[in-house]
């Protein structure tokens, strides 16, 4: 009986849709319309803790130590780190004041920018620029978990299969 509980705790509520009396179609659907002031439910701290976990990833771990495999020294790591992170922060910053602006996602926008059509591109190069970054992540999260693994168990990397 505890566990349905918990399910039921878990479950989330349905809310009163605004868009509910429009018809999804191929074009317009409730992803894709103005969020409605009252369920705006996140604020500045949400802002700083999305952004804040990408610049914690495990990837943003290496950049350093990976600049300076390839023969930088570490002031000159240090420096390009510095210079990456801010043309990152000047183009997600105008990549994302219209969203924040206008309250809209990023499929309206691309379908603004690029027509009905023109946007599904658009999509699919944010989609295949994901499975590249979640691929680089879980690679790296892989070889952590076996790094884990050996120093708890000297001979993990010795076990035959």
């Amino acid at each position: 009986m505890g566990l349905s509980r918990l399910v039921k705790k878990l479950e989330v509520k349905p809310t009163d849709d605004e868009y509910e009396s429009i018809e999804t179609s191929r074009w317009g659907n409730k992803d894709v319309y103005p969020i409605p002031h009252d369920k705006r439910t996140y604020g500045w701290l949400s802002f700083y803790a999305y952004w804040g976990t990408c610049g914690i990833s495990l990837s943003s771990w290496t950049i350093g130590s990976s600049l300076i495999g390839i023969g930088l020294t570490a002031g000159q790591a240090c420096g390009v780190v510095v210079i990456g992170c801010v043309l990152a922060s000047i183009s997600a910053y105008l990549n994302g004041a219209p969203g924040a602006l206008h309250h809209l996602g990023y499929g309206s926008l691309a379908r603004a920018a690029f027509g009905l059509w023109g946007s599904c591109f658009v999509v699919m190069l944010n989609v295949f620029q994901s499975f590249i970054f979640y691929g680089t992540q879980m690679y790296f999260g892989g070889m952590a978990f076996v790094l884990i693994l050996n120093s708890i168990f000297p001979s993990f990397l010795a076990m035959a299969n």
